[in-house]
């Protein structure tokens, strides 16, 4: 689930109350936000993150593979040259 950061104004009391009920079930305050209102925050496991990493680097090799062979210091001193000329 994709989370937002937003302000919102509570009273004092219910700010104290929800406040001391997160710490005591040792979550955040947006946690316990959300428990009460009966969403379920998905959260990743390691397996999945793991998985997720190992997939993106997958295809950013394949993407590295698939481009024109680049002589980098060479494009550079052609560059280099050509403005120096």
């Amino acid at each position: 689930m994709q989370m937002i950061r937003t302000t919102i104004p509570l009273p004092v009391d219910i700010h104290q109350e929800w406040r001391m009920e997160a710490l005591l079930k040792k979550m955040t305050l947006g946690e316990l936000i959300l428990e009460k209102t009966g969403t379920k925050k998905k959260r990743s496991s390691k397996m999945d993150v793991d998985g997720q990493i190992r997939k993106d680097f997958a295809f950013f090799d394949k993407v590295g593979r698939s481009g024109l062979a680049i002589d980098a210091v060479a494009a550079v001193r052609e560059d280099r040259n050509r403005d120096n000329a």
